[in-house]
């Protein structure tokens, strides 16, 4: 029987530096959407980043559970010691900011629109879900960089949702990167 997603074999680990690439950034300027182009390392570089993939814009688990909570303890994160939250999904800009105004989610996330997954297949970090008719498409995980390197990584290693990528588990791990500091 065929399975109804294929990962990687490779994942990035803790402890690697984050890949090279072309980011297509969707942030919140001025009372709206705008686009920008950045390199991941200037993009990552000198802070701590929480990065967040998930399979899709719009897909009921994304939409409805795993990016509000995101959204709506942002604040708690950035409290935590987060200078930003990325979140990244192989979508172009404009659905990526379609779905960013739908969460209204503000300034509380900056979004990548990996459209062409390139800096999903970077990270390894793709599974392909053709057999559900959604093509390549991110893994559900989180990440917390410090300064372009990987120091927590929770991998859903395909597109489902348990405990491990929720906002819950990124807040222990701060709590526990606050006290070894």
């Amino acid at each position: 029987s065929k399975s109804l997603f294929n990962v990687s074999k490779r994942y990035i680990s803790v402890g690697e530096t984050i890949p090279h690439a072309n980011l297509k950034l969707v942030e919140w300027k001025n009372g709206e959407y705008a686009t920008t182009v950045l390199d991941s390392h200037s993009a990552f570089a000198n802070q701590r980043v929480i990065l967040i993939g998930y399979p899709g814009a719009f897909t009921p688990s994304c939409e409805n559970v795993h990016l509000p909570e995101y959204i709506k303890r942002a604040a708690e994160l950035k409290a935590d010691g987060t200078d930003k939250i990325f979140a990244m999904s192989v979508n172009d800009p404009f659905v990526v900011g379609a779905f960013a105004k739908k969460l209204e989610a503000g300034d509380a996330i900056t979004w990548i629109a990996d459209g062409n997954g390139e800096f999903t297949k970077a990270l390894d970090a793709g599974v392909d879900l053709s057999g559900a008719a959604l093509g390549y498409r991110s893994r559900r995980f989180t990440m917390i960089i410090e300064n372009k390197k990987v120091v927590e990584f929770n991998d859903e290693k395909g597109p489902q949702m348990t405990d491990l990528s929720r906002v819950v588990s990124v807040l222990t791990q701060l709590g526990k990167l606050k006290k070894k500091k």
